[in-house]
């Protein structure tokens, strides 16, 4: 059994990622702003709620954000940072994301108290961030065609808060990128795996998913198959992605 720290679990692949990791039998603890509304989905799902504990608190807080690695203790083996916006379409040609910036924001919060609860990178937990395909020019030009202009439109501003997200992961990892790292620095994480989901998409597991630095076709992901993959594949131990940055698809 393996203690994990999740922020960002209470929907979407954040959520898969937990749901595997409960069924595969590890503790988790649980950052969510409404526990009684988490607590309503974890039902509907038929989770294990006996290795599920629920922190009640804001990832745009470092106190809560604190008190969340706090209640978690010593022993912790895996970390999830899963933090994502819903587009809203108040102006339907410029599709905003609410809450703005909310990549960018949470990861200055999250990642400072990260290093000061684990300052040695030789010794810290896999940490795993869930990012995005088609960021940065580079993983726009390796789009599929027909992906490009929908990216362009409705991912815009989420994406561009994606991009500032990574900037900061891949400096503090070492990790080398041509848009989002060039000179890589002094490393401040040594055990990270960004993962970089196709277009997400609602659905049971497929059970088939391709994973590299760069893949060709990668049009869509069924956000269960990301979970199942984070779990499965990225987990403590697990060192084929170590210190990489991964697309993921169907």
């Amino acid at each position: 059994m393996v203690k994990c720290v999740l922020l960002g679990a209470t929907r979407g692949c954040g959520l898969e990622t937990l749901l595997n990791l409960v069924d595969m039998g590890h503790s988790c603890y649980v950052l969510a702003r409404n526990e009684a509304a988490f607590s309503k989905t974890l039902e509907a799902r038929s989770a294990k709620t006996d290795l599920i504990t629920v922190v009640q608190g804001d990832a745009f807080s470092e106190q809560d954000v604190e008190r969340l690695f706090t209640t978690a203790g010593d022993g912790v083996g895996f970390v999830l940072f899963s933090l994502g916006g819903r587009p809203s379409f108040k102006n339907p040609l410029s599709p905003k994301l609410e809450p703005p910036q909310i990549c960018s924001r949470t990861i200055n919060v999250f990642l400072p108290v990260f290093i000061r609860v684990y300052p040695d990178p030789s010794t810290q937990p896999r940490l795993v961030v869930i990012s995005s395909s088609g960021i940065g020019p580079k993983g726009h030009r390796e789009l599929p065609f027909a992906m490009k202009p929908m990216y362009s439109w409705l991912l815009k501003e989420p994406h561009a808060d994606k991009e500032d997200m990574e900037r900061l992961v891949n400096s503090y990892a070492g990790i080398q990128h041509v848009d989002f790292n060039p000179t890589p620095g002094e490393v401040k994480l040594g055990n990270v795996v960004i993962v970089r989901p196709s277009f997400l998409v609602d659905g049971p597991v497929k059970g088939k998913v391709r994973a590299g630095e760069s893949l060709e076709g990668a049009w869509t992901v069924q956000r269960s198959d990301v979970g199942r993959f984070i779990a499965v594949e990225c987990g403590p131990g697990v060192d084929t992605w170590k210190n990489k940055g991964i697309v993921v698809s169907n």
